[in-house]
């Protein structure tokens, strides 16, 4: 029998004074867009909100613009399909959470940290989408539920 599984992917595109919220692994030295896997039984607001409190802190408030992109892709080495969706949002923190790091990873290898919209780097996962989200952050994010499809 042939099972698979689907899971869903909540990122959170948090931009402030040109400045955009990642999560840093040093381990693989790279970032990615701060969120996690929607639970079952959630909404999608939920979920925004519980991952961005285990990730910013307590406190830490999440306000829902509009679903920008939608990806999916197929994970062949574990047998699952997974749809993501990037979520523009705000929250209300912004200085406090520089380096701060991930409570799910103790050694302390994982952290919060604003990287500049204008000069993303190399290293941020999804690559093929820095040049997308820079070019509709400059024109005010004009759409939304774009589908983006399988992307790097």
């Amino acid at each position: 029998m042939n099972t698979h599984k689907i899971n869903i992917r909540l990122r959170m595109i948090i931009i402030k004074n040109n400045k955009l919220l990642t999560t840093y692994t040093k381990n693989g030295d790279f970032y990615y867009y701060v969120g996690g896997h929607l639970e079952y039984g959630e909404t999608i607001l939920e979920g925004c909100k519980r991952e961005i409190i285990e990730e910013c802190g307590k406190g830490t408030e999440f306000t829902i613009k509009k679903v920008l992109y939608i990806r999916d892709f197929f994970d062949k080495k574990e047998n699952n399909q997974n749809v993501e969706l990037f979520i523009l949002g705000d929250i209300n923190k912004f200085e406090e959470l520089e380096h701060h790091l991930d409570p799910q990873h103790e050694d302390g290898h994982v952290w919060l940290t604003w990287l500049d919209i204008e000069n993303l780097p190399n290293n941020l996962f999804p690559k093929t989408l820095n040049k997308k989200l820079l070019e509709d952050f400059n024109k005010g994010f004009p759409n939304a539920g774009e589908y983006i499809g399988e992307i790097d």
